[in-house]
């Protein structure tokens, strides 16, 4: 593989492993309501969706009407829930995730582009040090649909300011990887939450852990 003009990371499951703290606080919401879904439905079906899209289908296959209560109160209750599981827990970057960023970054630009709320990534950025990394981060709130609609990675393309076929999207679901093939870009896949044969149909090149990143380029 060659080195990239430019590389584009999604966040839950990429740079941070905070996929069940997400699972947690959608449940926190949505189970007094009936709505409720398991993890593995959450890891099939909702993992690359932004938080509109989780509610929205949750609720409809609960049979509830989405309107009754507001998407916007329960996306705002979801993020409080979120914000509350995260002060008490240990978030690291994955393994690699650092590294890989940096060495991006000294390759071209890099950008940020996930379903998550602005407000849910962008502590844990300056957490680990890398905001002042990315030249645009593009999360749910910038685009109208979210992942796996090409539109968030058509947004970060643009900002990067180089064509799509040479930026490089690192992504953890097929729904991500769909989004970042659909915008035109390269795809690597990341098995921390899914498996090879899930990812291999919509990815370039797979790997096991952003630890293998470096490698790629030798």
């Amino acid at each position: 593989m060659t080195k990239p003009a430019a590389c584009i990371f999604d966040f839950d499951g990429i740079l941070a492993d905070t996929e069940e703290l997400h699972y947690q606080s959608f449940q926190e919401v949505l189970e007094p309501l009936g709505a409720g879904f398991s993890w593995e439905t959450y890891r099939d079906v909702y993992m690359a969706f932004d938080s509109s899209q989780v509610f929205a289908r949750a609720m409809r296959a609960a049979e509830i009407d989405p309107d009754v209560h507001g998407l916007t109160e329960l996306i705002d209750r979801k993020v409080d829930a979120f914000e509350r599981l995260l002060a008490r827990a240990e978030v690291t970057p994955l393994p690699g995730a650092v590294e890989a960023v940096r060495l991006a970054h000294s390759f071209g630009p890099v950008a940020l582009c996930t379903g998550a709320e602005r407000r849910d990534v962008e502590p844990l950025l300056e957490r680990f040090g890398l905001a002042a990394l990315f030249r645009a981060v593009v999360t749910a709130d910038d685009v109208q649909i979210s992942k796996p609609d090409p539109e968030c990675y058509a947004r970060a393309v643009e900002l990067l300011g180089r064509p799509a076929e040479d930026c490089l999207a690192v992504e953890d679901t097929p729904g991500g990887l769909r989004a970042a093939a659909g915008a035109g870009c390269q795809t690597l896949g990341v098995t921390t939450t899914h498996k090879l044969q899930e990812l291999a149909p919509y990815a370039d090149r797979v790997i096991g852990s952003l630890r293998e990143f470096p490698g790629l380029f030798d």
